[in-house]
């Protein structure tokens, strides 16, 4: 469907755009580094699971909805940033005093790691837009169903993205072995990924509308 040189080039362009700093980057490597690579990953694979609800409705069309009407942005945004905020709070008001640290804080399991990913994913309306913009310039028309390919496309790059950001959960949590020999390391760290999420949610609220087109 799609020739190799294409698909090179996409896999070339998803391994830059998933090394660039950003928000969610900052996420992984904060929760790598104070929580263990395991909790790293599956906020990771949060962010991968929220592709799978993004991508069909980027292909059915319905991504187009949230750049044309800024009412569905702004509930969609709003509860986000609600989200966000409450888990936010959450951590750094669990984080666990030096005193009574046992080792790695437990005050994020895995499943809420995974949920955490899924949420910051799936209800940055700027993801689902990036989408948008970012997947039709590999379709080719020529090579069969536009809808097909922008699945198949989509997919890869979310295979690709939790490739590469495994590694970097792997490498985060190793680094975290090493600083968690501070005893209050991992409250402090639990309140750095606490003000983190909070960062995200004021991001979220924030964007003007420009940022949102």
């Amino acid at each position: 469907m799609l020739n190799s040189a294409m698909l090179l080039s996409f896999v070339g362009a998803v391994m830059i755009l998933s090394l660039t700093p950003g928000p969610d980057m900052a996420l992984l490597i904060s929760r790598g580094v104070g929580q263990g690579w395991k909790a790293a990953w599956c906020t990771a694979f949060g962010f991968t699971l929220a592709g799978f609800i993004q991508i069909p409705l980027l292909a059915l069309g319905i991504a187009s909805l949230f750049q044309s009407s800024p009412l569905a942005f702004d509930v969609l945004r709003y509860l986000g940033a609600a989200y966000l905020m409450w888990r936010g709070i959450q951590l750094i008001l669990k984080a666990v005093p030096p005193s009574q640290l046992p080792g790695i804080s437990s005050a994020t399991t895995l499943t809420e790691a995974i949920s955490d990913g899924v949420i910051a994913s799936l209800t940055n309306p700027k993801g689902l837009i990036f989408l948008l913009a970012f997947l039709p310039q590999f379709v080719d028309p020529s090579a069969g169903s536009v809808t097909i390919q922008l699945v198949l496309l989509g997919l890869l790059m979310k295979v690709v993205a939790l490739i590469i950001e495994t590694a970097i959960a792997i490498g985060a949590g190793c680094l975290g072995q090493f600083m968690r020999r501070s005893p209050s390391f991992v409250m402090w760290q639990e309140r750095v990924t606490g003000a983190l999420l909070i960062g995200l949610a004021l991001r979220l609220v924030t964007m003007n509308d420009r940022e949102q087109g």
